[in-house]
């Protein structure tokens, strides 16, 4: 009998850290999201172009 609760107790106890991880996982998420939105997007740097006199990139001017 007691291996029985202890495998009950054990089942509980995994699917508590599973709910848990879900939704610590779904806060880091939505952080991540409201981050990104705020985002400047040209924030990035500047933008290359291909020179195609030397076949490298350089920034445009």
């Amino acid at each position: 009998m007691t291996e029985l609760i202890g495998v009950a107790a054990l089942a509980v106890g995994g699917y508590w850290i599973v709910q848990r991880l879900k939704r610590k996982m779904a806060e880091v998420e939505n952080h991540i999201s409201r981050a990104a939105a705020k985002a400047d997007p040209n924030g990035r740097g500047t933008k290359l172009i291909l020179d195609p006199e030397s076949g490298k990139y350089k920034p445009k001017a």
